[in-house]
């Protein structure tokens, strides 16, 4: 269920031109105080007035960063790093981000300072969900530990908030609302006024989620009425798209309706143009539920518009610092060439009164001008370089971006199509089964080939899925859907007792293909062990060395003689997929003594994280 998450971490109560005075009001206020109380000050302006005014305050938190550095300041430097680095993810700049964060991090582990490292890590992970889900939870948990170990209150109340907000969009809504539940009681506990109405907005989507729509209003409900006494113009309108979803989740349309044209109006309003696109997209498919096939396309042009108008104002941004940039060195030229014009003038003047200065001047004007001519040129040339280098790079990142599409598209496409077929097909052997109910015994057992061949092809499709979604693969990524496998495992197949163990001390990234390879051995290894060991035990192990990684299968069945054998398509198999992604595959087997495969990959073929 698509839900507006983006809603979840701001929350304005004025408009900007309001926040923008606070501001302004601020800096003229500490003026004539010492430089760290000047700092000490800026730090405390309150978060809604920084997300307000973004471009304001990355201006005088950049100020302020300066101003911690001459004092020597390591702890307002790191308290600094996190406030820009919230202004960044408020700008849409995540690398920025991730660096300011990562900075203040460092510097507080350095100092000993436990509490704001726990809420530098809760903010850091917070900010990746929407990228790294798996690497969110890592640093908020670390975060949270972290705050825990000191009791940090303050801190937990926003921290397990957010970490609900993780577990609701990975699909684990009952533990988003723990989360939300033990940050809403502290929130209460710390008459955060601005805060107790988030979070009730928070486990009113969670309970929508649970389809327990009685609780789902009556948080939603006490949330809007608290906004609208505070006159928290951001806060009302969340509330309004949250009853558009509320009433949309039970397909009431009509209703729906009546509240996102309240939100659109008031986020046109006040220029919450990410809101009111989220809020056009959803009145477009209200009024194609409703029939209403002319307001549906009405409200898509207009979601539409509102994507491009925000893409229009990143580029006019790009335009106009490069256009800054271009002025600045267009001032710098017309210096030199007055300067030229007046060093010319000069040597005019001494010619008059002597022969031999003007030859010498002469001598050192071509001198000037040619090196000035050279300056420029290779000006010039660097200039030209950069832009190539610019165009280049903005060329492989729309090549990326349009990779990255093309890749969703197929595997939206082989889930929603060739998924949903192959289900048809498992669907269709089984009614047959039921419907002939036929006692020919070689046709029962060709029904089930086909069923459980169909079934095995949507596992693999579904692996597939997994890793053309992503670029990269981290072997903790490996590691836990191997995992996982072993835990289907044990329930399939009762009789036999499944052990896995993990020594990995480090994490590497694989590519599509390395990542893909590995399941797949891992996986036809121990189908072999389930199918023809018939073992009691299947261990699968993961080991580090200094220079390899070793993965091995390791099972107690009946074993076999490797030179009387001969190796069948699934051992070929493996063999033919470590070759692919050049590691090495080894067999060791003999009667009555079970069976180990090993899989072993040198660290150079991988890139480490």
């Amino acid at each position: 269920m698509k839900k507006l998450f983006f809603v979840c971490f701001i929350f304005i109560s004025t408009t900007s031109i309001a926040q923008t005075n606070y501001i302004d009001s601020v800096l003229l206020a500490i003026k004539n105080l010492t430089l760290e109380e000047q700092v000490k000050q800026t730090l405390i302006i309150p978060y809604d007035v920084v997300v307000a005014n973004t471009q304001k305050a990355e201006t005088v938190f950049l100020n302020a960063l300066e101003q911690a550095k001459i004092l020597e300041n390591k702890e307002l430097e790191a308290d600094v790093y996190n406030q820009l680095a919230l202004v960044y993810a408020f700008l849409g700049e995540y690398g920025k981000r991730l660096s300011y964060n990562l900075k203040a991090i460092k510097i507080y582990e350095t100092i000993g300072n436990k509490s704001k490292a726990g809420n530098t890590y809760g903010g850091l992970g917070y900010s990746m969900y929407r990228r790294d889900i798996d690497k969110a939870k890592y640093y908020m948990l670390k975060g949270m530990k972290l705050l825990e170990e000191v009791n940090d209150e303050l801190s937990l109340n926003p921290t397990y908030d957010n970490y609900g907000v993780l577990q609701q969009v990975s699909g684990n809504t009952d533990s988003a609302i723990f989360f939300y539940n033990k940050a809403l009681k502290l929130k209460y506990n710390q008459k955060d006024s601005i805060g107790i109405p988030f979070a009730l907005g928070h486990l009113s989507s969670a309970y929508l989620e649970k389809k327990d729509y009685s609780k789902a209003k009556e948080y939603l409900d006490e949330s809007y009425a608290i906004r609208k006494k505070r006159n928290d113009t951001y806060g009302i309108a969340e509330c309004l798209v949250l009853y558009g979803d509320f009433y949309f989740a039970q397909e009431k349309y009509t209703e729906a309706i009546k509240w996102l044209k309240a939100c659109y109006q008031m986020a046109i309003e006040n220029k919450y143009i990410h809101m009111a696109q989220y809020v056009s997209e959803h009145l477009s498919i209200c009024f194609e539920k409703t029939g209403n096939v002319s307001e549906a396309i009405n409200y898509l042009k207009i979601q539409q518009n509102l994507k491009d108008s925000m893409l229009n104002e990143n580029t006019n941004k790009a335009i106009a610092e490069l256009e800054v940039q271009f002025e600045t060195e267009k001032k710098e030229k017309e210096i030199i060439e007055q300067k030229i014009k007046i060093t010319e003038q000069e040597l005019k003047n001494k010619a008059r009164t002597n022969s031999l200065l003007v030859v010498t001047g002469i001598l050192l004007l071509v001198l000037v001008s040619g090196y000035f001519i050279y300056k420029q040129q290779k000006l010039k040339q660097q200039r030209l370089i950069e832009e190539n280098r610019l165009k280049d790079e903005l060329a492989r990142i729309t090549l990326q971006n349009e990779l990255h599409e093309e890749r969703l598209r197929i595997s939206r496409d082989l889930h929603d199509n060739i998924g949903s077929q192959l289900t048809f097909i498992i669907s269709s052997v089984d009614n047959m089964k039921y419907l002939f109910k036929t006692t020919d015994e070689k046709l029962n057992n060709k029904l089930l080939d086909i069923s459980s061949f169909t079934r095995t092809t949507i596992t693999q499709l579904r692996d597939t899925i997994w890793a053309l979604n992503k670029e990269q693969i981290t072997f903790e990524d490996l590691v836990n859907r191997l995992q996982k496998y072993i835990e289907t495992a044990k329930i399939a197949q009762e009789q036999i007792a499944f052990k896995f163990e993990n020594q990995l001390k480090s994490n590497f990234l694989l590519n599509t293909i390395q990542g893909v390879n590995c399941h797949r051995i891992v996986q036809e290894a121990i189908n072999n062990s389930i199918k023809y060991s018939a073992a009691t035990n299947v261990k699968l192990a993961i080991l580090e060395t200094n220079d390899t990684i070793v993965i091995q299968i390791i099972d107690d069945g009946i074993g076999f003689d490797i030179n009387k054998i001969s190796q069948g398509n699934g051992l070929q198999n493996m063999k033919t997929r470590a070759d692919k992604i050049k590691a090495t595959f080894k067999i060791d087997s003999s009667p009555d003594n079970g069976t180990t495969i090993t899989l072993t990959m040198r660290k150079d073929t991988l890139n480490a994280v």
